[in-house]
């Protein structure tokens, strides 16, 4: 198997945050600039020690894994996860919503705390669910998200219907187009950057159908949803997972450092 980190790993200055990429790739890219856009920095020292394994090659596909079965994705997660422990990071996320489902997280986790020590995976579902409660009012909020993320329902396990919130998902139709605009070959937010017309009006049509639907809020709650809209384009709050969680990193690691404000 072909190592994604190169060069002499001892002598490679140490790393606090590490980021398991590659599910997609180009979430993982964007979960590192949103470290760099939240980040006091005048210079490029000033910026936080970061590495981020890109291996799609060793990762299934989530959503297919847990549609259909086969070979669990928490093997080629914690490959990505013992070369960033290999290489000093103390502090990782995992930037996929729907690797945090039980049937996945559950055995990477397992097998992160047995075999990694000192490397600590920052939940990305609990840290947005600790996040709106203790700084949103609400308690109706949309969810979009892959099939597999409804099908697991991991969601559910942290927004609970006895901590009084009620997630609110797309009908039928509206769940097909979010699937869609996430893995079209033809338009879909996994093939194409930058993103396709289509792809970024379905997304806006439902969460507008969302907040029609009385949702207060809504989560993008799959990581290549926030790469087609921005949350300042809406009235209500649209909830990065993503965002939420590196701002989260950020200060674990180097609290001095974190921005007052969000920065997508």
């Amino acid at each position: 198997m072909t190592e994604c980190i190169s060069g002499n790993e001892t002598e490679m200055k140490k790393s606090l945050i590490g980021v398991i990429g590659g599910v997609g790739p180009y979430a993982g890219l964007d979960f590192m600039q949103k470290i760099f856009g939240n980040t006091q920095a005048s210079k490029d020292q000033d910026h936080l020690d970061c590495m981020l394994a890109s291996c799609p090659s060793v990762i299934n596909d989530r959503t297919e894994f847990l549609l259909n079965g086969g070979e669990n994705p928490a093997g080629g997660m914690f490959e990505s996860a013992r070369r960033l422990h290999k290489a000093g990071v103390e502090y990782a996320v995992v930037a996929c919503n729907t690797a945090h489902s039980h049937p996945i997280f559950d055995p990477f986790s397992r097998m992160v705390r047995e075999s990694l020590p000192g490397f600590t995976v920052v939940n990305m579902l609990e840290t947005c669910a600790a996040f709106v409660k203790e700084n949103l009012d609400i308690t109706h909020i949309g969810l979009l998200a892959t099939r597999g993320t409804y099908k697991s329902r991991v969601y559910h396990e942290y927004f609970k219907k006895e901590d009084g919130f009620v997630l609110i998902e797309p009908e039928e139709q509206g769940q097909g187009k979010i699937h869609e605009a996430v893995y079209s070959g033809q338009f879909g937010i996994k093939v194409h950057q930058p993103v396709k017309p289509q792809a970024k009006n379905s997304i806006i049509y439902e969460i507008y159908r969302l907040a029609e639907r009385g949702a207060e809020a809504v989560i993008l709650g799959c990581t290549e949803l926030p790469l087609a809209v921005e949350a300042r384009d809406f009235s209500l709050p649209i909830l990065d997972p993503g965002l939420i969680t590196a701002r989260k990193l950020i200060a674990l690691t180097a609290p001095e450092k974190l921005l007052n404000a969000p920065q997508n």
